[in-house]
């Protein structure tokens, strides 16, 4: 099969995973929301219950799964190996293998799926739902250890490390801000924070890096427009939850360009 075959079929399973994803969301958000007054204020937005969510993410998915695939999976050539004369072993870049195509495309395609309906909740309800984050940071986990155990490529061990990292260092925040009665991480952001870190990972090692830069500049530019807007600086807040997903796909994105 064909190399032009493999990829093609990489970034359809991305986008088909991202359409069953968002078509199971679109269908059931009473099960996903879990309460009476933010699925009617859900149904009130036309945004929220027309097809928005589900174009924009097959749109996500399409995009990262080209990038993802021209840049990871079929990167330039670069013709550079190492050998090691006390060995006489030559090292040459690690090809991927169909576990690592199939379990990158399931991963990428969920997180697509579910971006955009996580981003609407949080805005219009601020709220990101724990029967969607803790289920999808619960498949992302286990799609991460698979294609660490079946695949070729490193790039799940940076992924599985910058989520945990990004985990543990958002946790930390949430306790500080509870302990010192300050604003800090809501417990919605620590739960996605895995997600949101680890994803880069599989871009490039150092792309949780930039995702983090990222989403604290969107974020820093989303409260200077509420302050204008509101007229204060004192209470107002924002909705996390877009600043920090908006972030890690730009940061997947920029990634192999700028790292």
């Amino acid at each position: 099969m064909g190399a032009g075959v493999l990829h093609g079929m990489t970034i359809g399973v991305t986008v088909l995973t991202a359409l069953g994803c968002g078509l199971i969301l679109a269908a059931a958000p009473q099960t996903w929301l879990n309460d009476t007054a933010h699925l009617h204020r859900w149904h009130a937005s036309k945004w929220a219950r027309g097809p928005g969510p589900l174009v924009a993410a097959l749109v996500i998915a399409a995009v990262a799964a080209v990038v993802f695939t021209l840049t990871v999976l079929a990167p330039p050539d670069t013709g550079w190996s190492a050998y090691a004369p006390l060995s006489g072993t030559t090292f040459t870049p690690a090809e991927p293998n169909s576990a690592d195509r199939i379990v990158s495309a399931l991963l990428l395609g969920l997180v697509s799926g579910a971006t955009p309906f996580l981003a609407t909740a949080d805005v219009s309800l601020r709220r990101l739902p724990d029967r969607i984050v803790i289920p999808l940071s619960l498949l992302a986990l286990g799609l991460i250890i698979t294609g660490s155990v079946l695949g070729d490529l490193p790039m799940w061990f940076s992924a599985f490390f910058a989520g945990l990292l990004a985990l543990v260092f958002f946790t930390a925040l949430h306790l500080v801000g509870r302990v010192l009665r300050v604003r800090s991480m809501g417990l919605g952001d620590v739960k996605l924070a895995f997600i949101v870190f680890a994803v880069p990972g599989l871009f490039d090692p150092w792309a949780p890096a930039l995702v983090l830069v990222a989403m604290m500049l969107i974020s820093g530019i989303w409260a200077l427009i509420a302050a204008v807007r509101a007229g204060r600086v004192r209470g107002v807040t924002i909705a996390f939850g877009p600043a920090m997903l908006s972030g890690m796909w730009l940061g997947c994105l920029f990634a192999p360009i700028l790292l």
